[in-house]
Order: structure tokens, then C-alpha cells, then sequence
């Protein structure tokens, strides 16, 4: 019997090499960066320049359409027309300071000044921020559309041909005692509130019998009444009460005047010592809906906390 020899190939039996990452990025054999080579790159960056600029082009087309057509000084709807209608264009009120738009308390300690927790200057800056931001110099190229107003007089004609009445907190209020020398009160534990109403534009208050919109403010529940001990009112050329405050209806309409300055009133309050007293004030004119408790509307809370307590 003849014995066969067999001789195997050894390059014929060798196991293949697998394809791992490093021929994935680069496949020097068919010359494919990626999985592609250069014709496929170069169709597909042909195609995704073409997309997005045409994309890119009908973002910026859309954009000059509504700037173009959508005014820039005054909403697009307003009156009537605005959303605000459906319930009656109604202004609200807010008051500063408001340390956080989601806190209502204004806590402190008379007697300390930088305490983190009770300590007044606090809230002497946040008062001092609001007014220099909201309440600064007129610029020059505006002072020209700032005109004299006499109290309880109508400039609708005037506010619709840009001019606007004129309105200093620091002229209005230098002989109340809310003022940055006195630390707007909040060195004693008699503290002044700022409440404002809110711009909204064309709105005119129907102020009869009134002379602009009345603000009143008073403890929330019959136990806060009873422990709020006295408020006084500041309004315009400092004039005082301790029954409303006035929003004078010579500063209405807003129309987006550049020179604007919305009117606002200081209203102080005499409150207990580790006493704390929830306060409503409420918008008061005929145009006004202020009985919605539920809502807020036309109205404005928060709450008062004088201590001596230091930690």
C-alpha cells in the first residue's frame, strides 16, 4: 500500500484578520474614509450644503416677512382685538421690593443691617435697583417728548403723539418719608411698599368720580386687619392720605413713548413686631376689575414680617 503525503498551504489555512475600527475610519484597500470614499463624501456634502441653505434662507425669508409687517413699537393687537379682551383689558398691580418673583415676604430686622436672613438693605437695593433701572435719566434724544402735566388733567392727545408726562420718583417723593435717605422705612418698622400698576397699552382708567385710579391696600383676613396698625398713602408731589393712594390719570394712555415713566405710589405701613400680616392692595376705577380674588386681577399680595429676632 502506498502512503500519500499531504502538505497543507499554510497562507491558504490562516485565519482572516476581522475588520475593526481602525479599517472602519480608514480602508486603505478600497480607499473608504468612514465607509465612504471620495465621490460618496463629496454627493453628500453637495446635498446637506444645498438643504440647509435653503433652509437657512426660508428661516431668514419668514423672519423679514413678520418683522416687515409686525410693528415694532406697539403690540399687533391691542384694544379689542388683543387676547386681553376676552375678559376685559385689566391691568394688574405689582409691588417691589421683590427680592424673588416667587416670594412674597418681605421679612426683616430694623436694627440689622446685612443679616442674610432679617438683615433691611437688602431690600433698600432691590428698591434701588428697581428705580435706577426703571426710573433713570430720560437720554437726550428723548427729553424732547417730556412735557409739564398738571395733576388731574387729560394729555390723551399728547401721549398719542409720543409725548409723555413727566414723572421723577426722587422730585415727587423728597418730602415723604420713602425716600433713600430714610432707607425707604425699612430702618423702622414702619416700611415703605412701592405699588405700580401695570402698562398696558391704550389703556385709559375711567376714573369718574375719581381722579385716576385710587389704590387701597389692607390686611388680607379680619385678623390681619386687626393687626395692620396704620397705612399711610404718598402719591405725586408728595401728597399724603390715609384712605387711598392716586395713580393720576395724566399719565395715561401708555402708547410706547419712548420717555415714558410709569407712575407708581409709596405705601407705608405700621405693623407689629413678630407679627406676620398679609396685604392686599386693589386697583380701584370703574374700568377695573378688582373683586377677583381668585385671579388676582387688579390686585397685588404679599406679606410683612417685622422682627427683632436676629437669627
Amino acid at each position: 500500500m502506498v502512503q500519500e503525503e499531504y502538505v497543507f498551504d499554510d497562507h491558504q489555512h490562516q485565519p482572516k484578520k476581522s475588520s475593526g475600527i481602525g479599517k472602519f475610519i480608514w480602508n486603505s484597500e478600497n480607499r473608504e474614509f468612514l465607509g465612504r470614499d471620495g465621490a460618496s463624501w463629496g454627493k453628500i456634502t453637495l446635498f446637506y450644503t444645498i438643504f440647509y441653505t435653503c433652509l437657512g434662507s426660508f428661516f431668514i425669508g419668514l423672519l423679514a416677512l413678520f418683522i416687515r409687517f409686525m410693528p415694532v413699537d406697539r403690540p399687533t393687537y391691542i384694544g379689542v382685538d388683543s387676547t386681553m379682551s376676552v375678559r376685559g383689558i385689566n391691568p394688574g398691580l405689582g409691588f417691589r421690593p421683590q427680592i424673588d418673583v416667587e416670594d412674597h415676604l418681605i421679612s426683616l430686622n430694623p436694627t440689622l443691617a446685612e443679616d442674610s436672613k432679617y438683615g433691611f438693605l437688602k431690600y433698600v437695593r432691590n428698591l434701588e435697583n428697581f428705580l435706577n433701572a426703571k426710573y433713570g435719566p430720560v437720554p437726550d434724544e428723548f427729553k424732547g417728548d417730556v412735557i409739564q402735566c398738571n395733576a388731574n388733567s387729560s394729555y390723551a392727545n399728547e401721549m398719542n403723539h409720543g409725548k409723555a408726562c413727566e414723572f421723577e420718583p426722587e422730585k415727587e417723593f423728597k418730602n415723604t418719608p420713602c425716600t433713600k435717605e430714610n432707607s425707604y422705612g425699612y430702618n423702622t418698622n414702619q416700611p415703605c411698599v412701592l405699588v405700580k400698576l401695570n402698562k398696558v397699552y391704550t389703556y385709559v382708567p375711567d376714573g369718574y368720580p375719581y381722579n385716576g385710579i385710587n389704590v387701597n391696600c389692607s390686611g388680607e383676613t379680619s385678623a390681619d386687619r386687626d393687626n395692620l396698625k396704620g397705612v399711610r398713602y404718598y402719591s405725586i408731589d408728595g401728597q399724603e392720605s390715609a384712605v387711598h393712594g392716586l395713580l393720576d390719570k395724566k399719565f395715561f394712555p401708555y402708547m410706547g413713548q419712548k420717555a415714558y415713566r410709569a407712575p407708581f405710589i409709596w405705601v407705608k405701613f405700621d405693623v407689629p413686631l413678630n407679627t406676620l400680616v398679609n396685604i392686599e392692595c386693589r386697583a380701584v376705577v370703574k374700568n377695573i376689575d378688582s373683586a377677583d380674588r381668585m385671579n388676582r386681577r387688579g390686585q397685588t399680595k404679599f406679606s410683612v414680617y417685622i422682627t427683632n429676632k436676629s437669627n
